[in-house]
């Protein structure tokens, strides 16, 4: 079933990169009332192509669909500014936070800001009033879990426009959905404007898209394709993106392609909690360049971290120890421990019920109390909470090396 499930992933991002792009052809979106809103929120996600619907795992799913915010656990801040061109700038800010037993909460900002003009009237002489336009949106989130695998969320957006001088404010929603149909792969859906607001006697356009995503070898290898059709044209667009994960998870590549044949490139890095995100679009007009910073903490963290590092069944340092953050946003049910070898064979597997132990120590040894090989062992967590709602925690390696000498200042004193 797995492997019938990527198989179709892939048949649908090949389709979607051989689509005919007739549409281009159509009216386009530049010049609709909040086309600003449509700009790219994020150097990962603008790294990825804007493929970002059916994903939505991070902080900037209040703009590509709220829902994804219910799946996520930390508390969550994200920051992107950007010089466009002639004293334009674009910049968005971004908090998710998680609340215990009742979902998750966001709030976002968007803000494009354009001076320097050169106003003058009919007879080409100068006016007396503001050179400059402003236009931004507030979004207020909410988004919660419905069932274990399905999210659904919403967002409450306030925009306000101020045109050389000509001021208006209109209030507008959109809604999303998510769905997990097995742990690797989910489909969402996201309504743009499904409350269209009007500003300044303009109604802000509305549209549909839906997002197909896969995460792949414990989410190292995540996968997107969204295709979307907006109310105010007969555009059907389209864009994939991905992303692979190195180094332990500390570094990011990233590439996608939309319906514009515009190829975007990308990398990120993590640093304890703080991400910074770049992306690189190759365009008819040139190169863009973005960068985004994003910094977590607290919320609802499920993470496990191993030390030491290395150690040795026949050195001083004869064990390694797990220890263990499992805060979930809902009660734990049943808790999951794996320890897998560098060829994905299980090697431990301890379960549980309610919260797991705060640590869990490992020494070398498999499940039939043999010694394992030398070599580079994965851990894992995976809890299971009330409403039956899967969470997993990083994957943390370590290194069994017997041969390895030891000194003393190593060693790691357990009980």
């Amino acid at each position: 079933m797995f492997k019938k499930n990527i198989c179709l992933f892939m048949i649908l991002l090949m389709y979607l990169a051989g689509m005919n792009t007739s549409s281009q052809a159509q009216e386009s979106d530049y010049g609709l009332p909040g086309e600003y809103l449509a700009y790219e929120i994020g150097a990962r996600a603008s790294a990825m192509g804007g493929a970002m619907t059916g994903l939505a795992d991070d902080v900037s799913a209040i703009f590509y669909n709220p829902a994804g915010l219910a799946m996520q656990n930390p508390v969550q801040i994200g920051l992107q500014h950007i010089v466009l061109f002639e004293n334009t700038m674009f910049d968005f800010a971004g908090l998710a936070v998680p609340l215990p037993n009742f979902g998750t909460m966001g709030l976002g900002a968007v803000l494009m800001t354009s001076t320097g003009f050169d106003v003058r009237d009919e007879n080409y002489l100068p006016v007396n009033i503001s050179n400059s336009l402003y236009q931004g949106a507030l979004y207020l989130s909410y988004a919660a879990n419905i069932m274990p695998r399905l999210a659904l969320g919403a967002n409450l957006k306030i925009i306000h426009e101020d045109i050389f001088g000509h001021k208006g404010t209109g209030i507008g929603m959109d809604a999303g959905g998510l769905y997990e149909i097995i742990p690797e792969f989910q489909i969402g859906m996201y309504v743009n404007n499904a409350l269209a607001p009007t500003v300044l006697g303009d109604t802000y356009s509305g549209g549909v898209t839906l997002g197909m995503a896969g995460k792949l070898f414990n989410d190292s290898l995540l996968l997107d394709a969204d295709i979307s059709k907006s109310f105010g044209n007969q555009n059907i667009k389209w864009c994939v993106g991905g992303q692979l994960a190195v180094y332990d998870d500390l570094a990011f590549l990233r590439a996608g392609l939309d319906d514009e044949t515009r190829v975007t490139l990308g990398v990120g890095g993590k640093y304890l909690n703080i991400t910074i995100d770049y992306s690189l679009s190759l365009e008819a007009l040139g190169m863009t360049h973005k960068v985004s910073a994003g910094y977590s903490f607290g919320g609802y963290e499920v993470r496990i971290s191993g030390m030491p590092k290395i150690f040795s069944p026949t050195g001083i340092n004869k064990t390694t120890t797990f220890a263990i953050i499992a805060a979930a946003k809902y009660s734990v049910q049943s808790w999951e421990f794996n320890l897998k070898d560098q060829n994905g064979d299980m090697v431990r597997l301890l379960s549980g019920e309610d919260l797991p132990p705060s640590q869990i120590v490992w020494n070398g040894k498999d499940d039939r109390g043999l010694p394992a090989t030398d070599g580079t062992y994965y851990a894992q967590l995976v809890i299971t909470d009330i409403n039956g709602k899967v969470v997993k925690s990083n994957v943390e390696s370590v290194r069994l090396q017997s041969s390895m000498p030891f000194s003393e200042s190593s060693e790691l004193k357990l009980e």
